[in-house]
């Protein structure tokens, strides 16, 4: 970047903050709320203290940008790079509130210790200790107060501490509060910069700190760009997904975004005020994913930025003449389109519908967020297509089915997803998933390779995922009890070892590849722990059949798979026990699969 595009200025800390407290200095809608943790403020502000440098801050005049709060910059200068530091020094030395990732309001709190001696903790992010500590001051935003006097404090500090020495007090306070006066360098960048440029410098700047990635490129361009409505797209995306952590928000959203709510995207948004906890929770760069793939058939988000730009094709490097407004136009359109149909009431608790209906009724269930993105994908596919909801549900509920018990996207990733799209585009969803089953879900998939997937010893793989979730939705009751496992596994119990760990290392198994495979594991309530707790079946027969009677323990090892030739086994059967389970829990996803 030439030296002509920028100059450098030094601002005190005082004149800073008054700039921004005027709105003179304006934070965009390209950077994110508040995430730094309080140990980060406390240290920003023993840096001032110690006169240590705290980096340049990057602004610039644009009139066009829209910011936090304030519509369009105007004259304003927009703070590019520095967020973090300015919102941590409004929060620290202001006492101003601070919005974090989830969109809550709350104060971070820096105690001051004006009597800290060498070696001593002089700033701490406050608790109750330093509350109830009378050398502390548990904020010391009251120094920074204008109506502060220091003889009133130090009246009211020598009281409380009466046997302390006061020599350093005043040189400690006065020291404080001259940080306000500490000069920080200002890169201004020049008003004929345009976005692309200025989103560039964004992006490179803050990879030293929270990284940043093409998603966050994106959310710019689409921010930017007013023409095509890209302010109410990034809007709703941004909304949407704080939205559904925090629905209450929806209020203060409502009170300070009348215009936005009065949109069509705004209006998009009103169930999710009402909204419960959501087995998919996606961030907005789960949005642009899941977007990109339905409505571009596009997996990668360079090629999202260069239809934004206008620019189509594979070329790194475009003249202006291939620079097309139609193009960029069109992107926008498809892009608008995307996202309502993804934050759509229909289509979100539809898909929610489509996992229940699989199974997966609870978040440990679920496999990995990007195979969410590419099942919702999808879904949006579906709807895009005009098949009804109900079949849409259906067709889902075997789609993910059918990804974790084959591992579908387990080695092709996006080049998988970009074949689901083009197969089921030309030859429609329900007759490509037909196709696949006819290919992956066959005899010898469900005899050999799926019970050979359950010799891993690894609970969290997606097979015995997908197992547990058949269990959760026929609503299987866990071993020997009349409690679920669907229940038991929402309240995160831990799995159980059929055959445990010590009865078959006295059976000749010692190694982790025989007592720890998810075909031994199951999940038993604490009553029925009480009773078996680690003995072997026979050792526990007797007691179990005096607790629950032999009609019942028949009828619960069979609804878990399992052969009353446990309670008989000796070091000759146990293979033939485990090999057995695998090919049942097998045959009890393929008929499972079915009823979809």
């Amino acid at each position: 970047m030439r030296a002509d595009n920028y100059k450098i200025t030094q601002y005190s800390v005082s004149s800073i903050l008054g700039y921004v407290e005027n709105s003179q200095i304006a934070i965009p809608e390209i950077q994110r709320p508040f995430v730094w943790k309080g140990e980060e403020v406390r240290a920003l502000i023993d840096s001032l203290y110690e006169g240590y440098p705290i980096g340049y801050l990057i602004v610039w005049q644009n009139s066009q940008v829209r910011v936090r709060n304030f519509g369009k910059g105007g004259t304003k200068k927009i703070l590019i790079d520095g967020q973090q530091r300015v919102t941590a020094l409004m929060a620290a030395l202001l006492g101003k509130e601070v919005l974090d990732e989830q969109y809550q309001s709350h104060r971070i709190r820096i105690a001051f210790n004006p009597l800290a001696g060498k070696g001593e903790e002089r700033f701490a992010v406050c608790d109750t200790k330093h509350e109830e500590d009378s050398r502390w001051i548990p904020d010391i935003s009251i120094f920074f107060r204008r109506d502060f006097s220091f003889r009133q404090f130090e009246k009211e500090y020598k009281e409380a501490n009466p046997d302390e020495d006061f020599t350093p007090l005043e040189e400690s306070v006065d020291t404080l509060k001259e940080i306000v006066k500490h000069q920080v360098g200002v890169i201004e960048l020049s008003f004929l910069l345009d976005i692309d440029v200025v989103s560039e410098i964004f992006i490179r700047i803050n990879l030293q700190g929270k990284p940043l990635n093409q998603e966050d490129f994106v959310m710019s361009k689409i921010s930017v760009n007013e023409q095509y409505g890209g302010d109410y797209i990034r809007n709703c995306i941004d909304y949407f997904c704080h939205l559904l952590r925090e629905p209450s928000f929806y209020q203060v959203l409502l009170q300070n975004e009348t215009e936005f709510f009065n949109s069509e995207y705004g209006k998009a948004l009103t169930w999710c005020q009402n909204e419960e906890q959501s087995l998919y929770i996606p961030s907005y760069a789960d949005v642009l994913k899941v977007v990109l793939i339905s409505y571009f058939g596009k997996t990668r988000i360079g090629d999202l930025v260069h239809l934004l730009s206008g620019r189509d094709g594979e070329k790194k490097i475009f003249s202006k003449k291939e620079i097309s407004k139609k193009v960029s136009e069109e992107a926008f359109e498809k892009l608008g389109a995307g996202v309502k149909a993804f934050v759509c009431e229909e289509n979100f608790q539809g898909f929610q519908k489509a996992l229940k209906k699989a199974g997966y009724s609870c978040s440990r269930l679920l496999y990995s967020q990007s195979v969410l993105n590419y099942c919702y994908a999808m879904y949006l596919l579906m709807y895009r297509q005009g098949i009804g909801e109900k079949e849409r549900e259906s067709l889902l509920s075997k789609w993910i089915t059918m990804a974790m018990i084959t591992g579908h996207y387990q080695s092709g990733g996006e080049s998988t997803v970009q074949k689901d799209y083009a197969n089921a585009q030309e030859e429609g969803f329900a007759s490509y998933l037909a196709q696949i089953e006819e290919l992956k879900l066959t005899d010898e998939f469900y005899n050999n390779i799926l019970p050979e997937k359950f010799t891993s010893t690894t609970a969290r793989t997606a097979p015995f995922l997908a197992y547990v979730a058949t269990q959760c939705a026929r609503g299987v009751h866990s071993l020997y009890s009349d409690v679920t496992i669907e229940e038991l596994y929402k309240n995160k119990t831990e799995s159980y070892q059929i055959l445990p760990k010590a009865y078959l290392a006295k059976c000749g198994y010692k190694t982790r590849e025989i007592y720890g495979q998810v075909a031994n594991l199951t999940y038993i309530s604490k009553e029925t722990k009480d009773i078996i707790r680690k003995k072997s079946p026979v050792d526990y027969k007797e007691d179990l059949e005096k607790a629950i009677g032999i009609e019942k323990i028949c009828t619960s090892l069979k609804e878990n798979g399992l052969a009353e030739t446990i309670f008989t086994a000796n070091e000759t059967d146990v293979i033939q026990i485990l090999a057995d389970r695998r090919r049942q829990m097998a045959s009890e996803i393929r008929d499972f699969y079915k009823t979809l």
